[in-house]
C-alpha cells in the first residue's frame, strides 16, 4: 500500500471524467472515484453536450435528490453503498472561469457547449485543472469505469518515483470480466507496419508474471487513454491533446509529441475496470466508431510518418478485405470510407 494514501499534503490531483448522454456510467464511477483512499483530489466532469440532461442528473444525485442503485455485479462493492450526499458542486460553462481559490467544491460539472470528442473534452478540463496552482496530476479517466481504492495512490507513487515520468498507466480490467486484463498500462506500436496493440490484453490476472509486468514497465509506447496520470510538467511543456482526431490516436500523438522529453510509466498495482467503448458502441461493431478509428490512424502518419502513408493504405485495405472476407460489411464500408476521406485530404497535411 502506497504511503502517501491519506496524506493531505500529497500533490493535488484533478480528476477529468468525460461525458456522454452516459450520466449513469458517471455516476457509477462518481460513486467509486469518491471512494479513493487518496486526500488532494477535485472531481471534475466535463459534458459534451448530451441530450440527457446529464448534467442535471449529476448534479441532482450529488445534492441527493437522485438515489444510486445498487449495480448488479461483482463490482458492487466499489461503489456501493452509496457514498454520503449531498457532495459539494459547483455547475460551470465552459467559457467560465472556476476560481479555485473561492470555491472548496469536490465536484465540478462543466458544459462543453458541444460534442466535442474524447480529446477537445479532455482539454476543457485540462484547462479548468490548470488553473488551479496547486494541481500537479491530471486523471484523465474514463466515465464508464470503477476504481480499486488504492488505484490513484498507487498511480501517484509510480508518478512522483522518477521526474521524467509524463505520463503513467494503470492495470485496467473488463468490468464484465473483472478477471480478464483489458491493457497493462497501455500498448505498443509499430508504424512501419501499421501494427499495434494492447499489453496484457485478454489474459487472466492470474497469469500476469513478473516478466509480463516487467515487459509492459519497460517498452510502454503510450498509455491507454482510459486512464492517464499525466504531470503538471507534461501539460505544460507537450501541450494539451490533439483535438483534431475527435476520437481514438490522441494517446500516441502525445507518445510522439513528448518523445526525448518524457517517458510513459505502468502503475501495476493501481487497478480499475472498465467497461470498454459503452459511448461509442464499440461491442457492436458501430459504423462510426470504425470510420473515427480509420480516419484517425491515417491522421497519425500525415502528422508524424508522412513518408509511410502509403504503407498504411495497403494495410488498411487489406483489413477492409479481410473484414469482407469474415461478412462484416459494416466494418468493411468503414475502413474503406476511412481510405476515402484520407485521400481527398491527401493535400491537407497534418489535418
Amino acid at each position: 500500500m502506497s504511503s502517501i494514501i491519506g496524506r493531505s499534503d500529497s500533490p493535488r490531483v484533478w480528476v477529468v471524467l468525460v461525458n456522454w448522454n452516459g450520466w449513469r456510467d458517471t455516476i457509477e464511477c462518481l460513486e467509486s472515484v469518491f471512494r479513493l483512499d487518496y486526500a488532494n483530489l477535485r472531481v471534475l466532469v466535463c459534458d459534451n453536450a448530451s441530450a440527457d440532461a446529464s448534467i442535471e442528473n449529476i448534479r441532482r444525485w450529488a445534492g441527493g435528490e437522485m438515489p444510486f442503485e445498487r449495480p448488479q455485479c461483482p463490482l458492487a462493492r466499489l461503489s456501493w453503498p452509496p457514498i454520503s450526499k449531498p457532495v459539494s458542486c459547483h455547475v460551470l460553462r465552459a467559457d467560465e472561469i472556476l476560481d479555485t481559490s473561492g470555491t472548496e467544491s469536490s465536484l465540478v460539472l462543466v458544459g462543453t457547449g458541444g460534442n466535442l470528442g474524447f480529446a477537445a473534452g479532455n482539454n476543457v478540463g485540462i484547462r479548468i485543472a490548470l488553473s488551479d496552482p496547486d494541481c500537479a496530476f491530471v486523471w484523465l479517466l474514463n466515465n464508464d469505469t470503477v476504481v480499486e481504492a488504492d488505484c490513484l495512490a498507487q498511480m501517484v507513487s509510480t508518478a512522483i518515483s522518477d521526474p521524467s515520468i509524463g505520463v503513467t498507466g494503470s492495470l485496467n480490467c473488463y468490468y464484465s470480466r473483472p478477471e480478464i486484463v483489458q491493457a497493462l498500462g497501455g500498448g505498443w506500436f509499430k508504424y512501419r507496419t501499421v501494427r499495434g496493440g494492447l499489453y496484457g490484453h485478454e489474459i487472466r490476472r492470474s497469469e500476469l508474471t513478473p516478466t509480463l509486468i516487467r515487459k509492459a514497465e519497460s517498452s510502454l509506447d503510450w498509455v491507454s487513454g482510459s486512464s492517464m496520470l499525466v504531470s503538471r510538467n507534461f501539460l505544460e511543456q507537450v501541450g494539451s491533446m490533439e483535438e483534431r482526431y475527435f476520437l481514438y490516436y490522441e494517446e500516441i500523438d502525445w507518445a510522439q509529441r513528448s518523445q526525448g522529453r518524457f517517458i510513459h510509466a505502468f502503475a501495476h498495482a493501481a487497478v480499475l475496470y472498465h467497461k470498454a467503448g459503452s459511448a461509442t458502441q464499440e461491442q457492436c461493431e458501430s459504423e462510426f466508431a470504425i470510420f473515427t478509428l480509420y480516419r484517425a490512424r491515417f491522421r497519425l502518419y500525415r502528422t508524424f510518418f508522412p513518408s509511410w502513408r502509403p504503407g498504411c493504405h495497403l494495410r488498411t485495405l487489406f483489413e477492409c478485405a479481410f473484414a469482407l472476407i469474415k461478412g462484416r460489411r459494416v466494418r468493411a464500408k468503414a475502413i474503406f470510407a476511412a481510405c476515402v476521406d484520407d485521400l481527398r485530404n491527401s493535400d491537407c497535411k497534418g489535418t
